[in-house]
C-alpha cells in the first residue's frame, strides 16, 4: 500500500506552449502525443535521440486553456526549451520556462490538500498506484520526497535524474513501451525507426525490473546471479528496489536454478518475466 505524502518534486521543472499550434507541432517529434492530452488525464511521452536513446521524459498536462504544460527534468530544461524552439519553424506557439511553476506530487490524505493548489492535476500516467501529479504554484516543500521515490519505484516507474541520464539508456530499457509512454502507431516522431525497430524484432535486452529486497540497496549495486552480473540498481526504496538488468541473461539464469542476490542477500524479481 502506498505511504500518503505530499511533496514538491525540485529536480523537475516546467514549461509551458501556448498559441494555436500548441498541441500539434511537436506530433511528429514525441514518443506519444502531445494531441490527445485531456484536462483530467496527463501523458507520458519522451524526446529520443535520433539514435534511439532518451533526451527526457516528460508528462504533459493540459492547462485547461487550450495550451500545454511539461512537466520536464530540471537538468534538461534549458536544452529542451531550445530545441522545442527549433522545432517551431513556423508554428503559431509560444515556449516558456516557468519558474513560477512547479511539478507536485501527492497519494492518499495528500491529495486534498494537492487539489487545494494544483492548476492541473491528473493521476500519474505512468502508473495510477503513484498517486497524483500536479502543477502548481512555485514554492512548495519537498517534504515526502523519500515517500513519492518509494511510490515510484514500488510501481516499476524509473525517471530521469534518479534512474538514468540524457542519451544514456534507450526508452525500452526504462519501460516507457510498458508505461504508455510511446505509441508505435502515431507515425514519425525523432528516433522512431530505432524505437520500433526494437519493437517489431523483440530486440530489448534490458529492462528496468523491481526487486524485492531483505537488505536496503543502493544505486550501482550489481545484481548478481550466483557469479554473474546481471545489472545494477537504479534507484531503491527500504524494501525494494529499480535495477536495470540484462533480461535475456536474468531468464537464463533463473531457469538454471541460480539464486539472485544483492548485497549477498537473497532477491526477488517482482515483475512478470512472461510478459516482457
Amino acid at each position: 500500500m502506498t505511504q500518503d505524502y505530499l511533496t514538491a518534486l525540485p529536480h523537475r521543472a516546467v514549461l509551458s506552449i501556448t498559441g494555436q499550434d500548441a498541441r500539434s507541432f511537436l506530433q511528429r517529434v514525441l514518443t506519444h502525443g502531445p494531441e490527445g492530452v485531456t484536462p483530467d488525464q496527463a501523458m507520458l511521452s519522451a524526446l529520443l535521440t535520433p539514435q534511439g536513446k532518451v533526451l527526457a521524459d516528460l508528462i504533459i498536462f493540459d492547462d485547461g486553456e487550450g495550451g500545454l504544460l511539461f512537466d520536464l527534468p530540471a537538468s534538461e530544461a534549458e536544452t529542451l526549451l531550445k530545441r522545442f524552439t527549433l522545432y517551431r519553424l513556423r508554428s503559431d506557439a509560444a515556449i516558456e520556462r516557468r519558474e513560477d511553476l512547479s511539478v507536485i506530487a501527492a497519494s492518499g490524505e495528500g491529495e486534498a490538500e494537492l487539489r487545494t493548489v494544483a492548476l492541473t492535476a491528473s493521476l500519474d500516467p505512468r502508473n495510477p498506484a503513484i498517486g497524483w501529479r500536479a502543477i502548481a504554484p512555485a514554492g512548495g516543500p519537498a517534504r515526502d520526497l523519500d515517500a513519492y521515490h518509494a511510490a515510484r519505484i514500488k510501481a516499476g516507474a524509473p525517471e530521469m535524474g534518479m534512474d538514468f541520464g540524457s542519451a544514456e539508456v534507450f526508452s525500452t530499457d526504462v519501460n516507457h513501451d510498458l508505461l504508455g509512454g510511446i505509441d508505435y502507431k502515431k507515425g514519425c516522431f525523432v528516433g522512431q525507426e530505432v524505437a520500433s525497430r526494437m519493437h517489431r524484432k523483440g530486440g530489448v535486452r534490458k529492462r528496468s525490473l523491481r526487486l524485492s529486497t531483505q537488505t536496503p540497496a543502493q544505486p550501482g549495486d550489481p545484481v548478481m546471479a550466483g557469479d554473474v552480473s546481471l545489472g545494477a540498481v537504479s534507484s531503491a526504496a527500504p524494501t525494494c528496489a529499480l535495477a536495470r538488468v540484462r533480461v535475456d541473461r536474468l531468464k537464463d539464469a533463473l531457469s538454471e536454478g541460480a539464486s539472485l542476490t544483492l548485497r549477498g542477500a537473497p532477491a526477488r524479481v517482482i515483475d512478470d518475466l512472461d510478459t516482457l
